[in-house]
């Protein structure tokens, strides 16, 4: 069902750039402004330059002034069309893992086309921000992430491939490869045809690339008709979904109220490593396990939320105190929002939301919450580039 593509990635040329390890960014909703500036005073060809313009109405076109500054200098340059399998190696809880996923470039379908699977709800500012960076660049600054069964991605085991980049992006450590070979990637589009992808990350980035390619009328193989994608299998022993807490600031009131349709008990710290039934109040080091009661009111939940604490606390806790004017802020380390649970902030730690599940909910035609899922860790940029110029 889903088509997938080699391309012509663009690539740092490291003679010319310098080290790959200063050239490389996180993607652009990851990167806090600090961030930001530490990235750019360590190159002047980082792509964060490129990734997240600087926040000023020329910020975009600055972006693509950088573009195309690094590709008529050659510290970008075109590779023929290939497919990247990327090993990522990276550290969680103090242990070390590895995760791979393979760079195509993914056709783009409507949402009810029934290929493409997205699981979150999106914002209107964000999808409007990777909208004006994509038709100042026509470049594909960063991928999409989808995950697809192990048996297509199994394809790719007995390829013959070139070592393509290898750089280190604070603890996190990347290797990619290039596959140029025709058969193996025959085999992997072949296997893909019968695949479906469900969307772990890219929602708005995924959005913003089928609106841009409706508004230019764009041919049914016309280079905007596809996106640049990193796909991982559903059961890779790497992959890892965090959860996102909600930390709520004021209106306790409200919050009470939306208390009385769960049972609630006191647990130690110490019992937050088992996060059953999945939601858990943390306020001024105090924590509560809420357990919902038979006879609470879930009838505005579609059967597919109906069992997961995300949805369950965002209906019943988050939206009332929302709606009444509380702060909410999210949070993906449990740590953190622990102790931004004082002061009268309160934070509701949840469960993560896993990959049977989140396909489950995906093949439902349901969207999960907005802020549920954190994939982590996510793809950088500047790796694998896709402009939309070469194909």
């Amino acid at each position: 069902m889903a088509e997938v593509r080699a391309f012509p990635a663009l690539r740092y040329d490291v003679k010319v750039a310098g080290p790959l390890d200063d050239l490389i960014c996180p993607p652009y909703d990851v990167i806090s402004p600090e961030e930001r500036a530490a990235l750019a005073a360590r190159s002047r060809g980082n792509f964060v330059h490129v990734e997240l313009p600087r926040p000023t109405p020329e910020g975009y076109e600055e972006a693509a002034a950088f573009l195309a500054r690094w590709r008529g200098d050659r510290a970008l340059v075109p590779d023929p069309p290939s497919i990247y399998v990327h090993a990522h190696e990276f550290a969680l809880g103090g242990i070390r893992a590895l995760r791979h996923g393979v760079f195509v470039a993914l056709r783009l379908y409507p949402a009810d086309a029934g290929v493409v699977f997205p699981h979150e709800l999106t914002f209107a500012k964000a999808k409007a921000d990777r909208l004006e960076l994509l038709r100042a660049t026509r470049t594909n600054t960063s991928p999409i992430f989808g995950l697809v069964d192990g048996a297509v991605m199994s394809t790719l085991g007995a390829a013959s491939v070139a070592p393509a980049g290898d750089a280190r992006l604070g603890e996190d450590r990347h290797r990619v490869i290039r596959i140029t070979d025709a058969k193996t990637i025959t085999a992997f589009q072949d296997a893909m045809r019968h695949a479906r992808v469900y969307l772990a990350d890219g929602h708005h980035r995924y959005e913003t690339a089928l609106r841009y390619a409706d508004d230019r009328r764009a041919a049914h193989d016309a280079p905007e008709r596809f996106v640049l994608a990193y796909l991982c299998a559903l059961d890779n022993p790497g992959l890892r979904i965090l959860a996102t807490h909600r930390v709520i600031a004021g209106h306790r009131d409200v919050l009470g109220a939306g208390l009385r349709a769960f049972e609630t008990s006191p647990i130690e710290r110490g019992a937050l490593d088992d996060m059953q039934p999945g939601i858990v109040l943390a306020r001024d080091g105090h924590f509560t396990r809420l357990e919902l009661r038979a006879d609470a009111d879930l009838s505005k939940l579609s059967p597919s939320w109906q069992k997961l604490p995300v949805a369950i606390a965002e209906e019943l806790l988050v939206r009332p105190a929302r709606d009444a004017g509380a702060e909410i802020t999210y949070e993906h380390d449990t740590e953190r929002a622990i102790e931004a649970a004082t002061g009268g902030r309160t934070a509701i730690l949840l469960r993560a939301v896993d990959p049977p599940t989140l396909r489950a909910v995906a093949d439902a035609g349901e969207r999960l919450p907005q802020k549920t899922t954190y994939f982590y860790p996510k793809v950088p940029a500047g790796l694998v580039i896709r402009s939309l110029d070469l194909g």
